[in-house]
């Protein structure tokens, strides 16, 4: 009876807490949802307030969607070489054709209905990747969406933290679906690993959406999760075959003719490429050895984030295996634009320390100081980014520019890469070093490494 009465105080918290460790009441649930709704209609109504112009790429979307509804005035053809046109720039649709087909809806609006309808979805979308981020990230996920306030309040300063970050803000004012692929990724593959079949899936949509996310098959490559890999090809396969009930002629061009033609994305040299070959060119390296030099760094790259990848996710840190192996994607991509850098996001979050009150004060100096560079760095477009560091004025967005502004505008993929390698090898606390004696996890074990991980907290 007393050995009963000892235990009530424990008993009550779970009580309070909900059934279960970690599980809040559907009181504090009930508060926490309300809270993150409201946060996220006050961020949907001060970008609707502001009315940022619609960026050319939306209204790209906006014709392919009017190609596919047959009121497009110039072209009845999905991927014309010049579906818009702007001055000397002329943009074709580059993306696989399901796109097309979830742009679909928009075609029968007009374009500052079209901006409208995708900035209100990118905006939620935003919101969504900031929960996501915070309930992934191992500094985070035991008291996000378990504790009211610190909740609340760290999803309303991430919330803005993204919106001042160029990628992100660039992604909603353009309509860019840079933001739901990172999401669709981060739930896929960012998890606690569990022995299930459906994993990879997700990301298999992702790519089908925008070629570029195939690259995350690093991540399950280096960990051994074969069935992820499998569920990748069926998620593909999936869109390929989705697509083509609705657009089989744009299928077969797609992947028999478009794909294949790079230079329809754009100029590898301009200003916005931020990836390894956009940095080289811009580094303006002899002709000679740009294509060596770029192959070689790939190849680092890779090596290294794969290396980042098994580590983290020896520890169980699948988020920040899942950010690694964004970093490579980005990093050897030929192209990679501005827009697609919204995973300096999650890097920020990936960077806190994994146990923080464990951390020594120069592991969270060094982490401090990462973040401050990335947040410094994304804050604004390249180009104006460097001309703020040079002190020049530069009040639009430039393609190309003097050497000077060339070379500093690099700045920011030099910070992302320097973030990736502290990543890759960073300390972890002694009671998650103490798994990589271990073997590698695999997909016959990771459901019971995560079911001790989770006895230990209980304890």
């Amino acid at each position: 009876m007393s050995s009963s009465r000892s235990a009530s105080p424990e008993r009550s918290s779970r009580v309070l807490r909900g059934p279960g460790p970690g599980t809040p009441s559907v009181a504090a649930l009930a508060v926490m949802v309300g809270g993150m709704l409201a946060v996220s209609a006050a961020f949907v109504a001060y970008v609707l307030a502001t009315r940022p112009k619609p960026g050319l790429d939306m209204q790209v979307y906006w014709r392919a969607a009017q190609v596919l509804q047959g009121n497009n005035p110039t072209t009845s053809d999905l991927y014309d070489p010049v579906l818009v046109q702007a001055g000397k720039l002329e943009l074709p649709f580059t993306y696989p054709p399901l796109s097309a087909l979830a742009f679909y809806p928009l075609g029968g609006m007009t374009l500052e209905q079209a901006w409208t309808t995708m900035a209100v979805v990118g905006v939620l979308l935003t919101c969504v990747l900031a929960a996501v981020c915070l309930r992934l990230a191992p500094f985070s996920r035991d008291w996000f969406g378990v504790r009211v306030v610190p909740t609340l309040l760290a999803f309303a300063v991430f919330c803005g933290v993204l919106w001042n970050l160029y990628p992100s803000r660039f992604t909603i004012v353009y309509g860019q679906v840079n933001t739901m692929l990172a999401i669709l990724i981060l739930v896929d593959l960012g998890r606690r690993a569990r022995r299930r079949w459906g994993s990879g899936f997700l990301t298999g949509v992702a790519a089908g959406f925008k070629i570029t996310p195939a690259a995350m098959g690093l991540v399950p490559l280096v960990q051994g999760r074969w069935r992820t890999l499998v569920g990748m090809a069926v998620g593909v396969a999936t869109t390929i075959a989705v697509s083509a009930v609705f657009l089989p002629r744009e299928v077969w061009a797609y992947f028999t003719s478009e794909l294949w033609q790079t230079g329809r994305v754009g100029e590898v040299d301009r200003i916005s490429n931020m990836s390894l070959n956009g940095l080289l060119h811009l580094w303006d390296l002899p002709d000679g050895l740009l294509k060596p030099v770029w192959l070689a760094a790939v190849l680092l790259v890779v090596a290294g984030g794969a290396a980042g990848i098994r580590r983290a996710s020896r520890v169980q840190d699948f988020f920040s295996a899942t950010v690694i192996g964004a970093l490579v994607m980005l990093l050897i991509s030929p192209i990679t634009w501005e827009h697609h850098w919204v995973w300096v996001a999650p890097l920020m979050i990936a960077l806190v320390p994994a146990a923080p009150r464990a951390a020594p004060a120069w592991q969270w100096a060094v982490a401090l100081t990462l973040i401050g560079l990335v947040f410094w760095s994304f804050t604004s477009a390249p180009s104006v980014f460097a001309a703020q560091v040079l002190g020049e004025n530069y009040p639009e967005v430039v393609l190309h520019g003097p050497p000077a502004l060339e070379r500093v505008a690099t700045v920011p993929v030099v910070v992302a890469v320097l973030s990736g390698v502290w990543l890759a090898l960073r300390p972890y606390p002694a009671a998650l070093t103490a798994l990589t004696t271990a073997p590698e996890p695999r997909d016959s074990d990771l459901g019971a490494l995560q079911d001790l991980g989770d006895q230990r907290r209980d304890r």
